[in-house]
């Protein structure tokens, strides 16, 4: 940032501070400002050089996979309707990267360094480690940037944000009224620096607050505002020790001394051996259903574009949104869920798991055999209402959502009262409508043994379920598994027993 711009900034914001402060009693040149000042001056071009690079090396990776410009229909649209999508698409993207950073621990250490921040004004937006924002760029920025935008569209975009993320930093009374729903306000902002327990781990949108809303990450409350800001943990009030501090705390963190006892070592060891799976299972579910994701949001585009070659464009659109958003849920669960508590040993349970989960996957490359309208029509409703009746199990099971047989928190209310594993019972009518789409003999084959191992992953999360909390089995006495008001007795039996022995 020039020196200029730097000026023209103060001439704008200092002004507004004084004529319609939030906080009266700060003053303008607070407390770390000049520490602050020399984000602005330094920061910028660390940022730049590192997002190039690590940018750079992703949109070669994704060009010798997709090819250059693999969507091109973006730069077609018109200015307002590009900046529009940019905005959403981005700020999606910033979202998710933001709530990695407050749930990661160690991506926390450079994050917290923004959070440090204890009096807020237009220059807090600039105090931010160069490792957090390389990351939250990438995660924002990279979408839009190999989604065929036009440059003029980038632009706009960035100098909305870049305007935006100074106004919700600034110390200004300034209210949206039913907009703030909708539209990141600086109250909305303010609330998520504020250093009190209810508002930790709230409103994570840069631009969108409607995103923290249907996420339901919101804090918004009434004739309140934050008291204090910053954080409850030592950090160091200069530049380069800010910069080094991250560091310094993942080392100390690599080098903590072991237990004292071999009781807690080996009760450490497991408990990070599970920690360790779960967080490469997590890497590999984002890497795979963000991957379908982005083949749907294409098939959803081909069928728009060509819809008028395309019979009951309608229904197919239809079933690829309600596909599309259960994959989107898929994601959003997997970044934010709970920690495991107890997990099903062996090979067979993971084999089993990641085979139910991915088999469906190799219709991709078969080629489908011609149906009839009926039989489309039929196939479309299945998928839609399957996805929807997936998405609202989904939802209910939350932060507890895995692949693996896995426990961390037990459901009992809603669908999870009508039925055990109802996201189980739902994905059989996706499925099943899927199949009959494709309509060759082998997508039968897949979806009978997709369908055997369903009711072997429930029932091996069956056995960790009932090993994790006592509860379950009063639970699992008045409800019952799979099939809703239908129990069978071949189908329950196996799961009395421990996960060692399934």
């Amino acid at each position: 940032m020039d020196y200029t711009a730097i000026f023209v900034l103060a001439c704008i914001f200092i002004p507004l501070e004084k004529l319609l402060p939030l906080h009266p009693e700060q003053r303008t040149l607070r407390r770390d400002w000049l520490n602050d000042l020399i984000y602005v001056l330094v920061n910028g071009f660390v940022v730049r050089a590192g997002f190039t690079l690590v940018a750079g090396a992703l949109m070669l990776g994704i060009a010798y996979i997709a090819g250059p410009n693999p969507i091109r229909w973006t730069g077609a649209l018109p200015i307002w309707a590009q900046v529009t999508l940019a905005i959403i698409l981005a700020d999606i993207g910033y979202y998710t990267a933001h709530r990695i950073c407050h749930t990661v621990p160690a991506l926390w250490k450079f994050h917290a360094v923004h959070h440090s921040v204890e009096e807020m004004d237009w220059l807090a937006t600039h105090r931010v480690h160069p490792v957090d924002q390389i990351f939250s760029n990438t995660l924002s920025m990279l979408p839009i940037w190999v989604m065929g935008f036009s440059l003029e569209a980038l632009v706009i975009h960035q100098m909305i944000y870049q305007a935006h993320a100074l106004l919700l930093h600034s110390n200004l009374r300034i209210k949206f009224g039913p907009l703030k729903w909708l539209v990141a306000s600086p109250e909305y902002h303010h609330w998520h620096h504020a250093n009190e327990r209810d508002a930790y781990d709230r409103n994570f949108a840069a631009q969108l607050s409607i995103i923290d809303v249907i996420a339901g990450t919101i804090f918004l409350p009434i004739k309140r505002r934050p008291k204090s800001y910053g954080l409850n943990e030592p950090m160091p009030r200069n530049y380069p020790m800010q910069l080094i501090h991250p560091f310094r705390s993942l080392a100390r963190s690599l080098m903590q001394a072991a237990p004292s006892n071999r009781l807690e070592t080996r009760m450490s060891a497991t408990e990070k051996t599970r920690a360790s799976e779960d967080n490469l299972g997590k890497l590999a579910m984002l890497l795979a259903f963000g991957y379908f994701g982005y083949q749907q949001v294409l098939s959803l585009i081909s069928v728009v574009v060509n819809r008028d070659s395309i019979p009951l464009w309608e229904l197919a659109i239809c079933s690829l949104i309600g596909g599309t958003a259960f994959l989107g849920f898929v994601l959003y669960y997997t970044i934010t869920r709970l920690p495991p508590r107890e997990s099903a040993t062996g090979v067979t349970s993971r084999i089993v798991a990641i085979v139910g989960t991915f088999i469906m996957s190799l219709l991709i490359v078969i080629p489908p055999q011609a149906i009839s309208a009926e039989t489309r029509i039929i196939s479309s409703v299945m998928v839609t209402i399957g996805s929807m009746v997936s998405i609202y199990c989904l939802r209910q099971l939350g932060r507890s959502f895995s692949i693996m047989a896995t426990s961390r928190a037990l459901k009992t209310q809603g669908a999870y009262n009508t039925v055990r594993h109802p996201l189980y019972a739902a994905e059989v009518l996706m499925i099943f409508g899927v199949v009959l789409g494709h309509g060759t003999a082998l997508a039968f084959g897949l979806g009978a043994i997709w369908l055997v191992l369903q009711v072997r992953r429930a029932q091996y999360e069956e056995a960790v379920l009932r090993q994790t909390f006592p509860e379950y089995a009063d639970y699992a006495a008045r409800v019952p598994m799979l099939i809703p008001g239908l129990r069978l007795g071949w189908l329950e039996a196996p799961v009395a027993r421990k996960p060692e022995n399934i």
